[in-house]
């Protein structure tokens, strides 16, 4: 489902513009103006504008092709895409990305100050958590644990040479909340400690006062929030990104769980009408039509709305013989739960 994971006023000329200023790898990292694209850039993946974001992250690569930022999340904007179309799209390009980050970065390493130092090392931890996350999706769930694990090395290296980088404990955070929340077992053994609220009050901190990752860190803490089963606050906050961000997707796919998961099946039937009429607009996503539809389909069954149950049966027979092998078995279950449904 689009939103898992877990990225427009300004046009990007004015960016072709700016992004002549190249970085000098002193003092702070960061100057003004790469921090706006990236922001701007941010703006633009949490409005489904991919490929505006990727024409940003194109030009700062151009500037200067040395700095592993633009790489990085030009890779964070194909990965975006990815999820939300349900398709490994752009892994060549993905993994090359990610392949420049860490060389460009172990280069930089060798001679650079501490704040830069820092910034290398969560460039080189959100590389891992990329590939962990294309691997969770599109690959192997244990080449998945395996990378999202060794995260932490990378994030933790970057706070011994600089620990005012605040942006580091957006990935600290998600590491320790989710590796708590996902060891089960594992913690009554003693492997892994609970450091679920260690995590969260990292990725508030992120929130409030990192430099990139506030939005980020803000929309990371969605998820947890269902993951603890706190809807209305899940909800409270995606409903914020949906006000800021009106084209997008994203936020839509947490508040339709979340309204689906208390049983509100009216409001959840509504956001996931929402959700469809998007999905409408660029045809082809039959994984998340499928999501769409079956949640959809339970809505109205638990309304005893048969009429809207009938369109939903009517919907799913027109799109049955088309939908791809992968999708056929991703979506296996649900697929056959509608096929019952139009069989009835």
């Amino acid at each position: 489902m689009s939103g898992r994971l877990p990225l427009a006023s300004v046009t990007p000329v004015f960016f072709a513009f700016t992004a002549l200023s190249a970085p000098s790898f002193a003092g702070s990292y960061f100057d003004s103006v790469r921090v706006s694209q990236v922001l701007q850039a941010q703006t633009l993946v949490f409005d489904d504008r991919f490929h505006a974001a990727d024409s940003i992250y194109r030009q700062m690569i151009e500037a200067d092709p040395d700095d592993p930022t633009g790489h990085l999340f030009r890779a964070g904007v194909l990965f975006a895409e990815m999820s939300d179309a349900e398709e490994n799209l752009s892994q060549p390009l993905f993994m090359q990305l990610l392949d420049t980050v860490d060389i460009l970065s172990n280069r930089i390493l060798d001679t650079c100050d501490n704040n830069t130092a820092a910034w290398m090392y969560l460039w080189r931890g959100h590389a891992r958590s990329y590939r962990a996350l294309w691997e969770s999706k599109f690959g192997s769930s244990l080449r998945a644990l395996k990378l999202g694990l060794s995260t932490i090395d990378e994030y933790e290296a970057g706070l011994k040479r600089d620990s005012s980088v605040i942006d580091l404990y957006a990935g600290i955070g998600s590491y320790h909340y989710w590796k708590s929340a996902k060891a089960g077992v594992l913690r009554w053994f003693g492997i892994f400690r609970n450091e679920k609220d260690k995590g969260i009050a990292e990725l508030r901190l992120a929130a409030d006062s990192s430099l990139l990752h506030r939005d980020l860190a803000r929309s990371a803490l969605i998820w947890v929030w269902l993951d603890r089963k706190e809807f209305d606050s899940a909800i409270a906050l995606a409903d914020d990104f949906v006000q800021r961000y009106p084209n997008g997707k994203t936020f839509l796919w947490p508040i339709a769980q979340a309204q689906f998961r208390q049983a509100n099946y009216a409001q959840a039937a509504e956001t996931f009408l929402r959700l469809r009429s998007r999905l409408e607009l660029s045809p082809g996503n039959y994984h998340n039509l499928i999501e769409c539809d079956y949640h959809l389909a339970k809505c109205y069954t638990w309304l005893s709305d048969n009429y809207s149950l009938n369109l939903v049966s009517t919907q799913f027979r027109e799109y049955r013989t088309v939908i791809p092998p992968p999708t056929l078995k991703r979506q296996s279950a649900k697929i056959a739960y509608l096929s019952r449904l139009t069989a009835q």
